[in-house]
């Protein structure tokens, strides 16, 4: 039998803790399981989220240590623990194994205030101070070992068998199936692999937020930030990440003066390669306006995901109103400039004719009012959001066919948000009227024809 791999994540606490998490490691390597920690594993000059990525992914389980600091540091995405969890879920999203690699332990709380909300239902061996530690350890070995329970009674012989093999009653006979669904066709693929993307590059981004941001320095995305993910769903031709900033320069849209996308070039914002893909951070260490604050990732496998501030927050916004505002007419622009882009990016990696899954993500909503800049004094005082984050997911058949159906998708994409600030509805053609400065459709189809 193959020697199991273990990772344990934890929240560093009180000393006694700490010491009680060492101490159980070194029970599972006592019993033949290969278990890391980062105070172990985790060397000097290491990047530490290179680790955290890799300890998850490649061990064969994760055994998670709750409490309730725990889950605190879990539900809010930030830091070490936080982004361990967007690396959790995005694996739990892929997981197609029955057999669970992630065991929760319970060691502090209660199941209720200790257990990580991403956890859900997952059943937690009891570890509290009150539990028979080595019950609770053997429990946790059989797992580990795939050993069934020894208390469980074995199988037992149908008493009604031989009436039915005399009767004839279960005679054999070919069982109808539902035909298979191919994993390439079957829809809830496309938009797991979606799902998986943005929980990577939103760990990431947490990180990079808890990481890099000052604490002495305002957080541009204190007050909430935009999010929109895109994937591919076809197999570009592999490059180097040389070539492929290649292709994210040329992706440029140019409609507007802070491009989706942009890739700077002055020392300190430039982009850097991270692992597979290439980044760009331009919220440097705080104190920067939201509106320029942005974070993307990219990966040659055509995937794109962009975090940015609202521009809503800035002080020409701010100064108008007491409360956080929303500019409907901005959202247009925003969601149709990256829509945009897929249509550049998809060309430049030779995929231009493949469907996409594109994703995007408003948070930091509540409270917010509608408005529109150019008539601060319009009639959006009821409108208010009482929800603070809105999903919308949006499969896009073919990149080719982006500008025809623009519109239609831009009104699709934006409609779930715009009804949350009081059932506020915009038609395609007043879309069309926002945007045409940014897109004028008679003018570029009549072009593209």
């Amino acid at each position: 039998m193959r020697t199991p791999t273990v990772f344990i994540s934890y929240a560093r606490e009180e000393t006694t803790h700490d010491k009680w998490v060492v101490e159980l490691g070194g029970d599972l390597r006592l019993n033949g399981v290969d278990a890391s920690l980062d105070v172990w594993d985790l060397v000097p000059g290491q990047d530490t989220t290179y680790f955290m990525e890799s300890q998850i992914r490649d061990s064969d389980f994760v055994i998670l240590i709750c409490t309730p600091k725990y889950a605190e540091k879990s539900n809010i995405p930030r830091g070490g623990v936080g982004y361990e969890k967007n690396i959790i879920s995005a694996e739990m999203l892929q997981a197609s194994d029955l057999r669970p690699k992630f065991i929760p332990i319970l060691r502090h709380g209660t199941f209720e205030n200790a257990l990580p909300t991403y956890l859900g239902s997952k059943f937690a061996i009891d570890f509290r101070e009150s539990a028979d530690y080595e019950k609770a350890l053997k429990e946790m070995l059989r797992a580990i070992f795939q050993q069934p329970n020894p208390t469980k009674p074995s199988l037992g012989k149908n008493p009604f068998a031989d009436e039915l093999d005399a009767s004839g009653a279960e005679s054999e006979r070919p069982v109808e199936t539902e035909p298979l669904v191919r994993a390439e066709t079957a829809p809830h693929r496309v938009i797991s692999s979606i799902e998986i993307w943005e929980k990577e590059a939103t760990g990431r981004f947490e990180f990079l937020r808890g990481d890099r941001i000052s604490a002495q320095k305002q957080d541009p995305f204190v007050a909430g930030f935009w999010q929109a993910s895109l994937v591919i769903n076809a197999q570009p031709e592999p490059i180097s990440l040389k070539d492929f900033l290649d292709v994210l320069r040329a992706s440029k849209t140019g409609r507007t003066g802070w491009d989706i996308g942009w890739v700077p070039t002055r020392a300190g914002i430039s982009p850097y390669p991270f692992k597979k893909g290439i980044e760009v951070w331009l919220a440097e260490d705080g104190d920067k306006g939201s509106t320029h604050s942005d974070f993307w990732r990219a990966e040659p496998t055509g995937r794109f995901s962009l975090f940015r501030g609202y521009q809503e927050d800035e002080a020409d916004f701010s100064v108008k109103s007491e409360r956080k505002l929303l500019d409907f007419s901005l959202l247009l622009w925003r969601v149709s400039e990256f829509l945009l882009y897929l249509e550049s990016f998809s060309k430049n990696l030779k995929v231009a004719a493949a469907s996409a899954t594109v994703k995007f993500n408003w948070r930091g909503l509540q409270g917010r009012q509608l408005c529109y800049h150019k008539d601060f004094i319009g009639n959006y005082e009821g409108d208010i959001c009482l929800t603070d984050t809105i999903e919308v997911t949006k499969s896009i058949p073919s990149s080719l066919q982006i500008k025809n159906n623009l519109i239609t998708d831009v009104h699709e994409i934006t409609k779930p948000l715009l009804e949350s600030f009081n059932f506020f509805y915009l038609t395609e053609d007043q879309i069309k009227g926002h945007i045409k400065k940014l897109f004028d459709p008679e003018k570029e189809l009549q072009v593209q024809q």
